[in-house]
């Protein structure tokens, strides 16, 4: 996938509201059926034993024990046991703020995913059920931590980072304003100029800009310097006034902007980095020599 779309997928991913509505675990006995609701929060739900048959907008399928499925808000669902043996699954159900369901809706993603770590994803739905019941001024974000977890999940075993959203808006060119931001780190670029490659005025640019990608294009465009700046540090013994130019800053603001972003100067960047990965070499050629002995 090119890198362009992946910051798009990154950024829209990094702005998700998720709230939990409520988890739990449920057993029915042969025979159970739900026929034909129309919820409007999404559902996930992860089959532990037996098995159920479902329905989502007329598609069938067989739920199976170490499936987890991702039922959609406003779809029409039906479901019910399949078989002799008690259907037994961990539930959550869950809202998302209406950009996030345009978002999510999106990436096309499938109905269901295998779960290949059971008792991983056991321990993430006990997690909701026991935070759902502390009376902490933390419990929403540890439920919400949680859930975050199991989208991301969800997410990386769809592989949706090998596919272009579906959305309408993602044809704009976005692909093209973000290769030129990245090429042209080094030079003064200008907003009218990505508005040209979208296709876009100025004005409307800058709207959509930030409702694609979270922020501003000039914090976009700095961030990309500074995460240019970053690598150029690790990656190479240029000076920090030839890394200044390569990202298109005068050396005394790239030294100002770098340590508001990350509390170090870039020499201190640089040192501690190089320290640090020099430790893990040795770490693993450590570990390496033992485990060959």
């Amino acid at each position: 996938m090119k890198p362009t779309i992946e910051s798009i997928l990154k950024n829209q991913l990094k702005k998700i509201q998720a709230e939990v509505i409520m988890a739990a675990y449920s057993e029915s006995l042969p025979g159970w059926t739900e026929q034909k609701s129309e919820p409007d929060f999404y559902r996930f739900c992860y089959t532990d034993k037996g098995e159920a048959w479902l329905n989502i907008q007329n598609e069938s399928y067989i739920v199976q024990p170490g499936t987890l499925y991702l039922l959609p808000a406003g779809t029409v669902q039906s479901f019910g046991t399949e078989g002799d043996e008690p259907f037994g699954r961990y539930w959550c159900h869950f809202r998302l703020e209406l950009g996030d369901i345009e978002f999510i809706n999106s990436l096309q993603l499938p109905p269901f995913v295998y779960v290949k770590d059971k008792q991983m994803m056991n321990e993430l739905f006990s997690k909701m059920e026991t935070y759902q019941h502390c009376a902490s001024i933390t419990r929403e974000l540890r439920l919400k931590a949680v859930l975050l977890e199991m989208i991301a999940f969800y997410l990386d075993e769809s592989h949706v980072q090998r596919q272009m959203p579906h959305d309408p808006g993602f044809g704009v060119k976005w692909n093209e304003v973000l290769a030129y931001i990245e090429a042209n780190l080094h030079a003064n670029i200008q907003i009218e100029e990505l508005a040209k490659f979208a296709f876009l005025h100025p004005n409307y640019f800058i709207t959509s800009f930030k409702s694609i990608m979270g922020c501003s294009p000039i914090q976009y465009v700095t961030n990309r310097r500074i995460a240019h700046a970053m690598r150029l540090l690790m990656d190479t013994e240029l000076p920090v006034s030839a890394i200044a130019k390569q990202v298109g800053m005068q050396n005394h603001y790239l030294s100002r902007l770098f340590k508001r972003y990350t509390g170090l100067t870039p020499v201190q960047y640089r040192r501690i980095s190089k320290q640090s990965a020099g430790n893990r070499a040795d770490f693993t050629e450590t570990t390496g020599e033992k485990e060959n002995s």
